[in-house]
């Protein structure tokens, strides 16, 4: 685990200002906790504290409170009282009757107040019926950390001797009984009871529910972080302390009693083993096999608190926890002394609130062994609201480092990202630079290919013819005509915008016209709109070209043809725009079809821009036909 890390000095002093408030903590919550049965000093000037009584017990549950008075054997018992030390193994109704006069020197009493009374109870005064709270037979309801407060009209009350019943239901072993009572004014004995109700219902049931919130924070942090797997333990814990915590203010069972009870008193094993398990892995500490056997603890106690009868769950859960509660203490110390060691201020924040749990819950488990008054209040599930600030800092501090880690490693990354940049830059630029050279190499390369391939041929053919004889007028104009048009044709294709076929043969129809007519060959142009072509570029065209020069200038050398015709189509069918040069001469030689260095120079040209090249003997009629097949859309 990672620990927050501060300045020594600063921590030394926080750490024992919280282990000295920790300490003070569980020192006023056991000597100095509020016990509301002693009620205040004007109470005692107005009011009678009831504190002896005499009892009879039924099992029938079917006395009333006329019959109840009228049965013999009653025993004189100093309260409070609890069934475990005198009546042991009951179940049913305990009756007590006390037996009390008027002060004339104080005000007649109208309300009797109850601070504890386990599990229900109902109040008779002089016979009557003055007020009752919860089931008294069959599963009762769980009043148990209740204060009771019944008020009566002063009528009731006789001037001599009065008779104060208070019959109370509850179980065997389950600490069933009456403490002290008082009678009193309203206005004395309502803010008594309503500060009793506070502290016994109100604030169980805010601190059973920050508890459970903290846990559900902890879980969700625990599933976001998945690094801090042990934190899922703490969670756990917590929640399963929440979920035990309930019996404080809940006045029903989801289980019939004796199952609810085993399964609330199992959850003390399982808050121990969880916990533990989560101060293991939160101190780094190799100990597997330990969680390993505190998760069978949890099973094993977990059957056995099962096959225990219900009634003796209480004596039960003393030994059920003896084994643990030690162990989870020394790990307590243990988290104390590592995060000393650390500075880690954060498990000095859980080891504390950890250390009061365990000593608060002593301090209650002395009450349930009456050791300290069982009017007392129960303060060990406040310590959810400790749990709750635990769950918030630790969260906060994980949170607040997360972002300062994250506000360095951004800073990191973008200094990293900014030398990047700047390399990316200058290898762009290069790349950039080579490129375009080797656009112009390139462009230079098929301008001197072309030259060589057009101007240069012609020019070499006409030396080479003329190291044979002189050569003609004729001849020499078209020699120079040739390579006039090869110039020219090589200086449009350096024009980006030649994109459209249409026009370019256009433009090659009114440059060839002159050759024609001076050869005598007449030209049918059955040229059709079509789609433009899409993804040939300027290039692609000019090679194109260079293919219907081919033609013409075959034509006009060897064919004697007098009429050339050329079309262009749209076969919507195919998806292709048909060109098709036809003439009349005297057309190919079957032993040369395809052999001839022209030819072949356009079947190169027409592989490199992916179109199909068909050349054959006109038919029917003489001459030459050559169809040249474009895809709309050039392939790839």
């Amino acid at each position: 685990m990672s620990a927050v890390q501060q300045p020594k000095s600063r921590f030394v002093w926080q750490f024992c200002l919280l282990f000295s408030g920790t300490l003070l903590l569980a020192l006023l919550g056991t000597f100095k906790a509020p016990l509301h049965v002693l009620g205040n000093p004007d109470l005692q000037k107005s009011g009678y504290f009831l504190t002896q009584a005499q009892v009879l017990f039924s099992d029938s549950g079917e006395w009333t409170s006329s019959q109840a008075l009228q049965q013999n054997g009653a025993q004189q018992i100093s309260l409070p009282d609890t069934w475990d030390k005198s009546k042991p193994d009951f179940e049913g109704d305990g009756w007590y009757r006390i037996d009390f006069n008027l002060d004339p020197a104080k005000p007649k009493p109208d309300t009797l107040f109850i601070p504890k009374a386990i599990m229900n109870a109902q109040a008779y005064l002089n016979g009557y019926w003055i007020g009752g709270l919860g089931s008294m037979q069959g599963e009762l309801t769980r009043h148990w950390n209740r204060p009771y407060l019944f008020q009566f009209s002063p009528e009731l009350l006789n001037s001599g001797n009065n008779v104060l019943q208070v019959q109370v239901a509850g179980y065997r072993n389950y600490r069933s009984g009456l403490g002290r009572l008082w009678l009193g004014p309203s206005a004395d004995l309502e803010p008594l009871y309503a500060t009793a109700y506070r502290w016994q219902v109100t604030g169980s049931m805010l601190a059973t529910l920050i508890a459970f919130g903290s846990g559900v924070m902890l879980l969700l942090f625990a599933r976001v972080f998945r690094e801090q797997e042990g934190f899922l333990f703490l969670s756990l814990a917590v929640m399963v302390f929440a979920v035990r915590n309930t019996g404080y203010f809940m006045d029903w069972a989801p289980l019939p009693h004796a199952k609810w009870g085993q399964l609330v008193h199992s959850l003390h094993a399982w808050f121990a083993c969880l916990y533990g398990m989560f101060l293991i892995r939160y101190m780094g500490l190799n100990w597997k096999w330990m969680r390993y056997g505190l998760m069978a603890y949890g099973v094993l106690l977990t059957a056995l608190t099962f096959a225990v009868g219900g009634q003796e769950i209480l004596q039960f859960t003393f030994w059920l926890l003896l084994p643990v509660i030690p162990f989870i203490f020394f790990l307590n110390v243990m988290l104390l002394a590592y995060s000393w060691r650390t500075q880690n201020f954060e498990g000095a924040i859980l080891g504390c609130s950890s250390i009061l749990f365990v000593l608060l819950s002593i301090r209650d488990l002395s009450i349930m062994m009456e050791a300290l008054p069982i009017e007392s209040v129960l303060l060990s599930q406040y310590t959810g609201i400790l749990l709750f600030v635990s769950a918030c800092w630790i969260i906060y501090r994980r949170h607040n480092a997360l972002l300062v880690a994250l506000k360095q490693s951004n800073e990191g990354l973008n200094s990293e990202l900014a030398v990047r940049e700047r390399q990316l830059f200058q290898q762009f630029n290069l790349l950039r630079k080579i490129e375009q050279q080797r656009t112009l190499d390139d462009e230079r390369k098929r301008i001197m290919q072309d030259i060589h391939d057009g101007v240069g041929s012609s020019l070499v053919s006409a030396l080479n013819l003329s190291e044979t004889r002189p050569l003609e007028q004729d001849e020499m104009r078209d020699v120079l005509q040739e390579c006039l048009d090869d110039l020219r044709m090589a200086i449009d294709s350096l024009d980006p915008q030649s994109d459209d076929l249409l026009a370019l043969l256009g433009n090659f129809r009114w440059r060839y016209d002159r050759r024609l007519k001076a050869s005598g060959v007449t030209l049918l142009w059955r040229v059709h709109d079509v789609p433009k072509l899409e993804g040939y570029t300027s290039r692609d065209l000019f090679d194109l070209l260079r293919m219907v020069q081919e033609v013409f200038a075959n034509t006009l050398k060897h064919a004697q043809a007098t009429q050339i015709e050329l079309s262009v189509r749209w076969d919507e069918l195919a998806n292709l725009v048909q060109l098709t040069i036809r003439d009349n001469g005297l057309g190919l030689p079957k032993h040369t079809l395809g052999r001839g260095r022209g030819l072949a120079h356009m079947n190169i040209r027409a592989k490199s821009i992916c179109v199909d090249l068909l050349v054959n003997n006109a038919n029917p009629g003489p001459g030459v036909s050559v169809q040249i097949s474009i895809p709309k859309v050039r392939k790839r």
